[in-house]
């Protein structure tokens, strides 16, 4: 039975119509625990994690997510006892699941490593040659001492804190996604040159610590129990190879990316400049990113995408096509952990291709079902915040109103 008020759901065939944030009673926000430690674009809303997870697993069960992000699924999994399997090619992803999920947090041992850091006198000097680019020389001088007694001690909270002031201080605008030298962060930067520099930047410091120690805390009063396992791939991970009987996956949930709609890697360039990543490592992660990235040779089969292929105009085609193949890919390979009468829950936007609305769920659901997977009802939630580029020529200048769970059940 059902764990959620069937009252608030409105029914149309196999679609109903929803709101995970009024459904899901149990969580507050979407930023609470450790889900808001720190920024990450698009984040996966953990309304609708918890939502599959009770409605379909139940403790110490295992499930998988392919396109892991923000670590929304692994936070949720340790919060209601579950065990989480996680892909993402992102190296900042397991950066902020292991913070995320840290427990029993010793303030008085992180204030100590911290002053330390804050005297350090020695500079690490990180691989990027881009990096200077994004700082005026005294703050870049300061940062980098922070830096050097960091990879000292490292400890994932303190990371999580001098990543923030890293970016903070830069020139790089941090109100949107994307890594961009903004005139405001410009202008902002230039009015601190008058100002006590290291005090400011020790104080900012010391209050994402303080900050992120606080949401530690909050995890560790509601961990439940489990584990959760974060793989960084290069892309095309071997599913097969994490088929175990000692791992019995009754779940796959995830939010593929949408379409064109966010470059991750570029979003955090300058926290993996600082984490030592050199140009050739992040040029090639950013070579990984659907769907820029090289499909991986494999059959779609559906016959909405075959549909869509023909009316996206040639421009954006290859796009098209490498979205849905590589996006498939995963969504197919980690199918095959979930065992019968296992679930599968797929959180997305119908985006656009050249202005060209795409029907994403239908071509998720046809390509699953011919995979022993029979589509169960898609739960249709509307969009009530968005974080939007301003100033940008987007021929879908309204965005997406909507956001779907589509679930599926395997058979076979």
């Amino acid at each position: 039975m059902s764990e959620y008020s069937q009252s608030k759901v409105v029914i149309n065939n196999k679609e109903k119509d929803v709101s995970f944030r009024a459904l899901v009673h149990e969580i507050p926000s979407t930023s609470y625990s450790t889900h808001g430690s720190y920024y990450y674009p698009a984040r996966f809303i953990p309304q609708v994690v918890r939502y599959a997870l009770n409605e379909y697993t139940s403790p110490n069960d295992w499930v998988v997510d392919p396109f892991a992000g923000s670590g929304t699924v692994g936070i949720e999994s340790l919060l209601t006892n579950r065990n989480a399997l996680l892909f993402d090619i992102n190296p900042i992803t397991k950066i902020l699941v292991e913070a995320k999920t840290v427990l029993n947090p010793n303030w008085a041992l992180l204030y100590e490593k911290s002053q330390k850091l804050l005297l350090s006198n020695e500079m690490f000097i990180p691989k990027w040659t881009h990096l200077k680019y994004w700082y005026p020389e005294n703050i870049f001088e300061i940062l980098s001492k922070m830096w050097y007694y960091y990879y000292l001690d490292p400890d994932p909270l303190i990371l999580l804190a001098l990543l923030k002031t890293s970016k903070k201080f830069s020139y790089a605008d941090d109100q949107v996604p994307k890594l961009f030298k903004s005139k405001r962060k410009i202008a902002y930067i230039e009015e601190l040159q008058i100002k006590n520099l290291p005090l400011i930047i020790h104080r900012f410091y010391m209050d994402s610590l303080k900050h992120v120690y606080e949401r530690a805390l909050s995890f560790s009063r509601l961990y439940k129990g489990g584990t959760v396992e974060t793989v960084i791939t290069n892309g095309e991970p071997d599913y097969d190879s994490y088929i175990s009987t000692d791992r019995q996956f009754k779940l796959l949930i995830t939010s593929p990316p949408y379409g064109q709609a966010h470059e991750y890697i570029r979003s955090f360039k300058l926290e993996l400049a600082w984490l030592n990543y050199t140009d050739v490592q992040i040029t090639n992660l950013s070579k990984l990113e659907i769907p820029y990235n090289k499909p991986p040779n494999f059959e779609v089969n559906s016959e909405t995408y075959e549909d869509y292929r023909t009316k996206v105009p040639e421009k954006t085609r290859k796009l098209y096509e490498t979205y849905f193949k590589s996006v498939l890919y995963h969504l197919s390979g980690s199918s095959q952990l979930i065992s019968k009468s296992g679930h599968a829950c797929i959180f997305v936007g119908n985006a656009t291709f050249s202005g060209l609305e795409i029907p994403f769920s239908k071509v998720f659901i046809e390509h699953l079902s011919s995979l022993g997977f029979e589509h169960v009802v898609t739960l249709k939630d509307k969009i009530t915040s968005r974080k939007l580029f301003t100033g940008r020529n987007n021929l879908s200048p309204n965005g997406m109103s909507h956001e779907y769970l589509v679930i599926l059940k395997k058979h076979i």
